[in-house]
């Protein structure tokens, strides 16, 4: 880094040190600096809005020090990198991940941090300095001034027990206030004694221990719900992971039974029946033990917990005996497809944290209820962020999570039963899973870097599209000539939907050129009109409700909401129409002006999926006529049955109707693309859905493609594609 570039970065700072640790130059004041309804006190290492006192990480506030101090430039992201981190490699994720952090802390309106394609950030918001008042120094009240509620009058000074009862006296309440009154935050564990417990070259995650703590279970495979995997078992602290299953069934939370001799863990099938399998800890063969039982653990010598469907997909958790005698409910969701995936009693078996997804399958905050089932409790943890694993500490004082509140998963912890979040673990790596230790003096979780990238294949070869962040949701222009895409901390799996909210980007595929559609507005889902002027925005309020807005391409208006609307998945239809999912479970219809609001299908559905882009045909996750197990189906909008296409696929037109993407969930670098004759929007779909693999092979034109996630442009040959780089392994976390 230039010299000219570390004076503007900070010119008090050593040559070799950041300049953000205190501004104690003698040649500057100490400066407060103002923007918005915000207050930045470097000299405190403090960020106020208004009253309130932001929380931030040393390391986001060392960035937005630096934004501030030289707002209006544009600092290049490998010379914030070098400042920040001087004697340490770390890469460009780490950086964006802390700017995610204040652009969530600042809020979204107005927009304070611009992104510089290709270059770095820029500070946009206007900044007044004002001079940094230090608080007065101790003294002796003076002669006519106010005494302060807390001060003590100074008595003429006296020889003897008095002198020496008022020195013990104040002493005594100095530790006192040390003691009680000033006590800082909880410590928190230093990243670099984390101690590796496995080095797989891929992923691992759900850890379990023994009861006794010498043996850890967990699953091999690319994803933290359920997914492709195998169970494996290791001896703590330095075995070797033996594998005990061998077969293709998605798999998830093995947990190990009270004695520690088998270990039981969650299958699903393609039609989504979910099952407890059992399989000894020393090796042997699995064997189906319960139906509809999932996330299942042991309570006692042999008393369970699990999840179980009432009407699929709503899925509640129960109590019950081994032999499934006494079967009672202790939570069920309000909203019919709410689902309650996990649970975790509390050490003295009065309560119960469990871990949920809504009505559009986004995992909530996790819930505390009571055992008994005499309420629905209350959430817990970071609140409108999703919450995905919990545990408690062996005294039943602590709640632990995992969370990605501030965007990518990390542990937090909240004193039972009422205490405030505390963020636990930090930096550019995501924590998931929380396998608590017999005696509470640490945990392990699965610790992961990934990166999803975005790619570009046609007929002279494959290029890279996005260089930023992770990116998600690809959608072609109407004419081919630009692919759109959202920048998120993480992608959706197919059947777990974080609300990963992100900017939408638009790529000029002959020039390469990317810029973000609306600097700032981070959004939930998008989709393109017909004649490709304008995108539809999905966005929360600050109430949390899905709002939808409208903007145009050529960037001469900010985004305009539609007003009167709240929905999530919007498609584009023809007409000036949108189509969307609205908060009762019926899919709508409205004028992008807000006007000729009508339900677009009169039943409700689960999820919608696509729109066709002639309007005919939408396809939706809903259950079928006869009440039957929820499977994605393609609904006539001019009149007719619907048509049952299977339980979990990627279905996705491009633009003009042509080809049709289609991807098994968890196969996803296999996709099928599929021609679509003249005036038609479907293929030829078997009777009883596509079943298999083989069924998509067999559509007319089907061409596989060794790609995740490929989309079809409307042009032959052309399509995008992801690519994911996912390192996890697990990790022992001390707590201090």
């Amino acid at each position: 880094m230039s010299e000219e570039t570390r004076r503007r970065l900070g010119s008090e700072a050593p040559r070799d040190t950041p300049a953000v640790v205190k501004e104690t130059s003698s040649q500057d004041t100490p400066r407060l600096y103002e923007f918005g309804p915000f207050r930045l006190d470097p000299a405190e290492r403090k960020l106020w809005r208004g009253t309130e006192l932001v929380v931030l990480t040393p390391k986001a506030f060392d960035t937005l020090y630096l934004l501030v101090r030289n707002s209006g430039r544009v600092l290049e992201k490998d010379d914030l990198i070098s400042f920040l981190w001087p004697d340490t490699f770390v890469e460009e994720g780490s950086l964006t991940n802390h700017i995610f952090l204040l652009r969530k802390a600042l809020g979204e309106h107005p927009t304070f941090i611009e992104t510089v394609p290709r270059q770095g950030y820029r500070f946009v918001g206007a900044v007044r300095q004002l001079p940094h008042v230090p608080p007065p120094p101790l003294e002796k009240p003076l002669e006519g001034r106010p005494q302060l509620a807390n001060e003590v009058p100074v008595a003429p000074r006296r020889s003897g027990v008095p002198m020496v009862f008022a020195v013990i006296t104040g002493l005594t309440l100095l530790v006192i206030g040390i003691l009680f009154g000033l006590r800082g935050p909880e410590p928190l564990p230093d990243r670099s004694e984390w101690v590796p417990l496995t080095k797989f070259p891929d992923s691992v995650s759900q850890p379990a221990l023994s009861a006794d703590g010498r043996m850890l279970v967990f699953v091999r495979g690319e994803y933290t719900f359920f997914g492709p995997g195998q169970v494996y078992v290791k001896m703590l602290p330095d075995g070797q992971p033996v594998q005990l299953t061998h077969d293709n069934l998605d798999k998830m939370s093995p947990a190990f039974s009270p004695d520690g001799a088998r270990i039981a863990y969650t299958t699903v099938d393609p039609r989504l029946d979910w099952d407890t399998w059992v399989i000894p800890t020393l090796g042997g063969e699995p064997q189906p033990w319960l139906r509809n039982a999932s996330g299942l653990i042991w309570t006692g010598p042999h008393q369970l917990m699990f999840s179980k469907f009432r009407k699929p997909p709503h899925m509640g958790i129960v109590a019950a005996e081994e032999s499934r005698i006494g079967e009672r409910d202790i939570y069920v969701p309000r909203e019919e497809p709410g689902m309650a995936h996990r649970s975790y009693p509390s050490p003295d078996g009065k309560w119960v944290l469990l871990v949920e997804m809504d009505r559009d399958h986004s995992w909530s905050p996790c819930r505390l209820v009571p055992m008994d089932g005499s309420s629905r409790g209350r959430q817990v943890g970071p609140q409108q962020a999703a919450c995905t694993f919990a545990a408690w500490s062996p005294d039943g004082r602590w709640m632990y999570f995992t969370s990605d509140a501030g965007g990518l998963n990390h542990i937090w912890r909240q004193r039972f039963p009422d205490g405030q979040p505390q963020q636990f673990t930090f930096g550019p790596t995501e924590e998931e899973g929380i396998a608590m230790a017999p005696d509470g003096r640490s945990f392990v979780t699965a610790v992961a870097l990934e990166n999803v990238s975005l790619w570009l294949h046609n007929p002279r070869g494959e290029r890279q599209i996005s260089v930023e962040g992770n990116a998600a949701e690809p959608k072609f222009t109407p004419d081919g000539k630009k692919l759109c895409y959202r920048i998120v901390k993480k992608t959706p799996n197919f059947y777990q939907f974080p609300k990963a909210p992100g900017e939408v980007w638009v790529a000029d595929l002959e020039s390469g050129h990317a810029t973000p559609l609306a600097t700032g507005f981070q959004v939930l889902g998008y989709d393109i009109s017909l004649d490709g002027q304008q995108v539809v925005l999905e966005a929360e309020d600050r109430q949390g409700k899905a709002r939808l807005w409208v903007a145009s391409f050529d960037r001469e208006l900010p985004p305009r909401l539609i007003p009167n609307v709240e929905g999530r998945q919007p498609k584009f239809g023809p007409r000036d129409e949108i189509f969307f999912h609205g908060i009762d479970g019926f899919v709508y219809r409205v004028r992008s002006g807000g006007t000729g609001v009508q339900k677009a299908l009169e039943r409700p559905v689960l999820m919608f999926l696509a729109l066709s882009p002639d309007g005919k045909w939408l396809i939706a996750w809903a259950r079928p006529p006869d009440n039957g197990p929820a499977a994605v189906q393609a609904f006539p909008l001019e009149g007719g049955s619907p048509v049952l296409i299977r339980a979990r696929i990627r279905w996705q037109w491009s633009p003009d109707g042509r080809f049709l993407s289609l991807a098994l969930p968890f196969h996803e670098g296999r996709t099928y693309l599929v021609p679509l004759s003249p005036g038609t929007a479907l293929p030829q779909i078997p009777a009883g859905g596509l079943q298999s693999e083989e069924d998509f092979a067999r559509l007319p034109g089907a061409q596989m493609v060794d790609a995740l996630r490929a989309v079809a442009s409307p042009s032959l040959g052309v399509y995008a594609f992801s690519r994911n780089t996912t390192q996890r392994n697990l990790y022992r976390i001390a707590i201090p």
